[in-house]
């Protein structure tokens, strides 16, 4: 009887101390996203059928259960809490997903994302200033970012959307990784008489870009810049016969 006490005693410190890890561990209170809000942060990132969703901090699977479910989407759950991964299993059991979605318990900062086409989140500010630059230096340019409530402070989002859902409001945040322009570029203008060489010196914060083109002896600083994704436009003022003639540039 005395070692069945011993034994049981043991188990139950190991139990404890086990859960005291996961608490220390869970960065982020489970605060499940209303349905309704969750459909309209799929919406805004345009999931489709041919996206891969990563979800960091799943909770109980909703997001990309709803996005395999309604959009025919991929889907991987990340959570570092296994009552929640099995929570999204189960979950996805009952919907009839398991083809299209897995849980992994991982702590998201050593998940790798590279294969995601869209991320979505709902952590905290603290935390999504954390995971940022994982998400700049692991996902490719054109990935799409959904926040629910919390945005990324200098990283301006491409769109916001204020929502209700049980009279409680929430903010949307949207983002498309920008590829890294940082350099120096040079062309010559095609089905040109004269073959002009342009020098383009470009420096980047996040998807905002600055820049000088030279041409010759000329240089003009660009205007009306704008990247998104692997895309980038702008404009330059070129002094042509006397008159300004204003360019627009496009590349990938």
């Amino acid at each position: 009887m005395k070692k069945l006490f011993i034994g049981l005693l043991c188990l139950l410190l190991i139990f404890l101390s086990s859960a005291a890890v996961q608490e220390e561990d869970l960065e982020v209170p489970f605060v499940p996203t209303p349905y309704d809000v969750v459909a309209k942060m799929l919406r805004i990132a345009g999931v489709s059928k041919d996206d891969v969703v990563y979800d960091l901090g799943c909770g109980d699977g909703r997001i990309v259960i709803m996005a395999a479910e309604k959009m025919g989407a991929r889907g991987v759950g990340v959570d570092i809490d296994p009552e929640r991964i099995k929570e999204s299993r189960e979950n996805a059991i009952r919907a009839k997903v398991t083809d299209r979605v897995r849980f992994l318990q991982q702590d998201l900062f050593k998940t790798d994302i590279s294969e995601a086409t869209v991320v979505t989140l709902y952590l905290t500010e603290e935390v999504n200033l954390k995971v940022r630059p994982k998400l700049l230096r692991e996902l490719k340019p054109g990935t799409r970012v959904v926040s629910n409530d919390f945005d990324m402070e200098e990283w301006e989002p491409e769109k916001t959307l204020d929502v209700t859902s049980d009279y409680e409001s929430y903010t949307i945040y949207y983002w498309v990784v920008p590829a890294n322009v940082t350099g120096t570029w040079e062309w010559i203008m095609p089905d040109s008489s004269v073959k002009e060489r342009y020098i383009l010196q470009l420096d980047q914060r996040f998807q905002t870009v600055n820049g000088i083109v030279a041409m010759d002896t000329t240089k003009m600083i660009i205007k009306d810049s704008k990247l998104l994704g692997d895309r980038l436009q702008f404009t330059i003022d070129k002094k042509v016969k006397g008159r300004i003639e204003t360019m627009v540039f496009e590349g990938f």
